[in-house]
């Protein structure tokens, strides 16, 4: 019985100490992997490039990682954009809202504005 309950207390507490941390340590495992994957690439560039140096599959290579490194780039960008209004929105802060459209009048509450007084009855 202590046992059990020695270990869930260890379980609650790694998890609370892990709630606060999990954004950052996720961070820096994606980091580390694209490390490793990034050079094992290049190793894989380099030995393809040599065997086949007339052809275009080092261009491939490149092409690739770029594409890959975009699509990371582009979640973590939007990752960190809605956190960011996530927390402002939180902490309570109101985000304006426009009422004016381009020519800088006021939108219409209903499209009956627009409507002709025989054509709503």
């Amino acid at each position: 019985m202590f046992k059990f309950l020695t270990k869930q207390f260890l379980y609650g507490r790694l998890y609370l100490w892990l709630k606060e941390r999990i954004g950052g340590i996720l961070l820096l495992a994606i980091s580390i992997f694209l490390i490793f994957y990034i050079h094992s690439e290049y190793l894989n560039y380099v030995e393809y490039k040599t065997k086949f140096e007339g052809s275009y599959i080092g261009l491939s290579f490149i092409i690739k990682n770029i594409l890959i490194l975009l699509i990371a780039g582009g979640y973590f960008y939007f990752y960190f954009f809605l956190n960011k209004a996530n927390k402002s929105i939180k902490d309570g802060k109101e985000i304006p809202k426009q009422t004016a459209n381009e020519n800088n009048e006021e939108m219409v509450n209903s499209l009956d504005d627009f409507l002709e007084d025989d054509e709503l009855k």
